[in-house]
């Protein structure tokens, strides 16, 4: 008999269409069978719509409980579809009849509302876990209280690790008269008198990722004998591959993996391959008298099994390369700590606004910390090579020569687009990435000015990035790229050519040594003029005495340069 028809046949008769149970169970995967397969038991396909409609605190339970079922009941058993996104849910409700579903309050409403889940069929709704569920704030209730209110026939499944008030009220509304139904009872061994429980350590990991852990808790505990608890027979089978790749045979008696108890058998470590659900189970091991015991663990499953432990539970830091790796970003964790607890840093925060449109805060933050870490490297660099340094650096007061502030290995480039011109270097930055095709990490600093931009990239990249980039149109500029050494000479041969040597002009010959010249005051006129009155009337002409035409009547008696008058300049020759 299969685990699944087990806990059926204990199911039979549990509860009907509109009868209300409350399961007190710990949040565990293992728990999910317990309360949610007479429910599935009891769906008809034949009848179609949406029959069972499981509430969860978060996407991660619903993702838990589908993968529960689905190991138990098989590709031919009754699946749970979890509701990650209610977009994308709803594309399955009109493809395909959903029997079962599972998603938080909000997800949930959400599709009833947009009448893609058809609440006149279920049958049953089960909370799972009510407490956590209620813990969630106002707007998660609210939800609850909606899907519950809809749903006055059907059966109400209300799973909670402890009968709180606030679970007790939520009872009392909607679920009055329901049958209790708790964990199986189980006696508690005794703990022998000349042995104390050693504190409990626990390893988190994903779901699916226990024969990962259980791997390199070996590689790293390695225990002389262990014992691998495993409390149904898909994870005993899952653990024991994993102890065939490691090279332990099923005889090996140094590590075995068992389905429930330890036994009396003396052994150095218990690993739990999945966490205990009663305190029996966690007590019984003590016959064995392990030196150590870890239990590996979901996130969601720590508070249950600190609770079981009565705080006696303590988290085990694996070594190897993940520990190390972890100890390196210690330290840039601390600095981030201590920046935001001096509070918000405000213009960081208006600057990084408009990306949030566009990317994830975790995707920002990653981002900066890729920089702040090139950042580091350019400068332990620096600090190794104390002579190369002080070689980039220009002498005291002397002009920086061009590519001298560049870091080692970048060579600068010059743009021919500044902040004038609308550009950020955001835009710089993407259009040498995406133009240039460089990745971002080969991309160093970006001196944005008025009117131009200073861009080191590697030495090997340069004369790809000159290459496609010129001459693309950057805010609807285009945009001229060059080496900032190729650029400095040509505005140096553009001035020279602008501005030739005075030494090659010659003196002119008409103008003698300063010395012999006049005063200004005496070759302040032209020396062949005489007095003002001396001179002839403009009327006159150098041909004759020829009359004026007559003036028009309005006109101005100045003759034009169109007439016969030649110009004032000409008559003064004259």
């Amino acid at each position: 008999m299969s685990e699944l028809q087990e806990v059926e046949e204990r199911a039979t008769g549990q509860a009907g269409r509109g009868q209300s149970l409350v399961y007190t169970l710990p949040h565990t995967t293992e728990s999910i069978a317990e309360f949610l397969t007479p429910a599935l038991a009891r769906t008809d396909p034949s009848a179609g719509g949406t029959q069972v409609v499981v509430v969860t605190r978060d996407t991660e339970t619903a993702l838990a409980i589908s993968e529960a079922i689905l190991r138990l009941s098989g590709p031919a058993g009754i699946e749970v579809v979890p509701v990650s996104s209610a977009a994308r849910a709803g594309r399955i409700f009109k493809t395909r009849p959903v029997l079962a579903v599972a998603g938080t309050a909000a997800e949930l409403l959400e599709l009833v509302r947009a009448s893609l889940l058809k609440l006149d069929t279920v049958r049953t709704i089960a909370l799972a876990w009510a407490d956590d569920i209620l813990q969630e704030g106002p707007d998660t209730v609210a939800a609850l209280e909606g899907l519950l209110g809809e749903l006055s026939e059907a059966g109400r499944v209300i799973v909670a690790r402890k009968l709180t008030p606030a679970v007790e009220n939520l009872v009392e509304r909607y679920a009055r008269r329901a049958r209790r139904v708790g964990p199986a009872d189980m006696e508690i061994p005794q703990i022998p008198a000349d042995y104390e429980m050693p504190i409990i350590k626990f390893v988190t990991v994903a779901g699916s990722g226990r024969a990962s852990a259980l791997r390199r808790l070996l590689d790293d505990l390695d225990p002389p004998s262990a014992v691998v608890v495993a409390r149904d027979e898909a994870a005993a089978d899952e653990a024991s591959r994993t102890l065939k790749t490691l090279g332990y045979h099923e005889d090996d008696e140094s590590i075995t993996v068992t389905r429930g108890y330890v036994g009396s058998v003396a052994t150095h470590t218990v690993i739990f391959y999945q966490p205990p659900v009663l305190p029996a189970e966690l007590h019984q091991i003590a016959q064995a008298k392990p030196v150590q015991v870890v239990v590996i663990a979901a996130p969601g499953e720590v508070p249950w099994l600190r609770e079981l432990a009565s705080g006696r539970l303590a988290p085990l830091n694996l070594h190897g390369p993940d520990r190390r790796a972890h100890d390196r970003e210690e330290s840039v964790r601390q600095e981030l700590r201590a920046v935001l607890a001096r509070g918000l840093p405000t213009r960081e925060v208006i600057s990084l606004e408009p990306l949030l449109r566009e990317f994830d805060g975790t995707e920002l933050a990653a981002a900066a910390l890729l920089l702040l870490e090139r950042e580091r490297a350019q400068r332990r660099a620096a600090e190794a090579n104390p002579a190369t340094a002080a070689k980039a650096r220009p002498a005291e007061g002397e002009r920086p020569r061009a590519g001298a502030g560049a870091t080692a290995g970048m060579t600068r480039l010059f743009m021919t687009i500044g902040t004038r011109d609308g550009v950020k270097v955001g835009d710089i930055m993407g259009i040498i990435a995406g133009e240039g095709g460089i990745a971002g990490d080969r991309v160093g600093k970006i001196d944005l000015q008025e009117s131009h931009a200073l861009v080191e990239v590697a030495e090997a990249d340069a004369a790809g990035v000159i290459a496609r980039v010129n001459g693309q149109m950057i805010k609807g500029r285009r945009v001229v790229v060059r080496g900032e050494r190729d650029r400095e000479d040509r505005e140096r041969a553009g001035a020279s050519k602008d501005r030739p040597d005075r030494g090659a002009r010659g003196e002119r010959p008409d103008r003698g040594p300063r010395s012999d010249r006049p005063e200004r005051s005496a070759r302040s006129g032209p020396p062949d003029r005489g007095p003002r009155g001396d001179r002839p009337d403009r009327g006159a002409r150098p041909g004759g005495d020829r009359p004026r035409p007559p003036r028009r009547p309005g006109s101005s008696d100045r003759p034009t340069r169109g007439g016969g008058s030649p110009p004032r300049r000409d008559r003064d020759r004259s």
